[in-house]
């Protein structure tokens, strides 16, 4: 392969040998190191390919086979560029678009986030903003493990992460809650103990690594040690000689206390659609931005404005710089609209049932609904508190577990 690819750069011609001595033209060619090759024999002559270099060493060895040779074809690409010598803009356009292809390619075009359920992509992605990774930045400046780590500490409800580089993509997973499914990449991790991530009672605790450091039915706060990465190892008289460290794998549910309020006023102002509409289009490349033709004008007195984003890429993790928005103005009217108890009380109960299907769908078990609602002369609150079982739990540093071990280990 690197020999055609050689090939190929240095031009290469396939000639034709007539006479009749063809065999001791090719003997003085293999005593003198000239390369031939794809040598196929005809009705008597044959032909083959030999090197542009080698070709106008030839010259003697046809004096002396009388032989004659005749070119059959040109390849490789001081031949190409020979031919289009006339088109240098062609071979510039060529070259320069390589050059900007390699370019594109050596940056971060796209960020995605993928399993996250708890907090939204905005927030991520301004945390993100703030640690300095952004559309647009080299590859090689993201240190993937260390972004990881960084997430990972930032936002407590994330049991693991894991940041990969993609062709021009950034994707970064994440796993909430739930330790006990993390991977065997994620094991290799240094060693690490399981923490609590709020306040609550121990409801259920299964080890599968570790020292379990609490009990069913223990209170514990937010940064408790659950379950300790220090595992001892002891000697035949039943002491202490040393710790093992692993890094702690176990399912815990904690039953946790979550406040909930919400408020509905009587008076509100409603939008009454139309259902008139506009559609505008946008196109941005890197930070410049040029509306279509029919382009942004006023059309409503009110509406709102929704959006779509769609960029461009040549295959699946090869993004490019460039978006395509698609804008849509829907005219609504302001209707003033009074609420009697029973709708807001249906409103706000229609909200928790929603709420509450959301922790379910995160895999919260909803223990006890202790929500109350409350209408007063103008507003109906809900308001209390909701009492779950949840894998409310974080990886932590086992710093703590291990000073009190090494109090624990047998003096002298």
């Amino acid at each position: 392969m690197e020999q055609h690819f050689f090939d190929f750069m240095c031009g290469y011609v396939r000639i034709r040998i007539s006479g009749e001595a063809c065999g001791r033209f090719l003997n003085l060619c293999a005593y003198h190191g000239i390369r031939l090759w794809g040598l196929i024999p005809m009705d008597g002559a044959c032909e083959t390919y030999v090197s542009k270099r080698d070709f106008f060493r030839l010259k003697t060895f046809v004096r002396k086979s009388h032989t004659r040779i005749r070119i059959a074809g040109r390849y490789g690409f001081p031949f190409f560029i020979h031919k289009y010598r006339s088109r240098w803009a062609c071979a510039c356009g060529a070259i320069a678009a390589a050059v900007f292809m390699a370019w594109l390619s050596a940056h971060i075009w796209n960020i995605s986030i993928e399993g996250n359920l708890s907090q939204t992509d905005d927030v991520i992605f301004e945390y993100l903003e703030n640690e300095g990774v952004s559309h647009g930045m080299w590859k090689n400046q993201v240190d993937t493990q260390k972004l990881s780590e960084q997430i990972r500490m930032y936002f407590t409800q994330f049991s693991w992460v894991s940041a990969d580089l993609k062709g021009t993509r950034l994707i970064i997973y994440v796993r909430e809650g739930t330790l006990s499914a993390l991977t065997e990449d994620d094991a290799t991790e240094s060693a690490g103990g399981i923490a609590a991530a709020k306040a609550g009672t121990v409801v259920s605790i299964y080890v599968r690594k570790g020292r379990a450091s609490v009990a069913v039915g223990d209170e514990v706060e937010a940064g408790d040690m659950l379950v300790s990465g220090q595992i001892p190892v002891y000697s035949d008289d039943g002491t202490v000689i040393s710790w093992q460290s692993v890094n702690a794998d176990a399912d815990i549910l904690l039953r946790t206390e979550t406040d909930y309020y919400e408020e509905l006023a009587f008076k509100t102002t409603l939008k009454d659609y139309t259902g008139r509409e506009r559609v505008y289009y946008l196109l941005r490349f890197g930070g410049y931005s040029f509306a279509l033709p029919g382009g942004f004008r006023k059309t409503f007195d009110l509406f709102d404005l929704t959006g779509e984003i769609t960029q461009l890429q040549l295959s699946e993790n090869f993004y490019l710089p460039v978006y395509f928005y698609k804008y849509t103005a829907k005219e609504y009217e302001s209707l003033q609209y009074s609420y009697t108890e029973e709708q807001a009380r249906q409103i706000l109960e229609s909200h928790l049932s929603d709420y509450m299907e959301n922790l379910t769908e995160k895999g919260v078990q909803i223990f006890q609904n202790n929500v109350t609602i409350d209408v007063f002369e103008n507003v109906a609150v809900a308001r209390g508190s909701l009492i779950t079982d949840e894998c409310a739990v974080v990886r932590a540093e086992d710093t703590a577990a291990s000073q009190d071990m090494q109090e624990e280990e047998p003096s002298g």
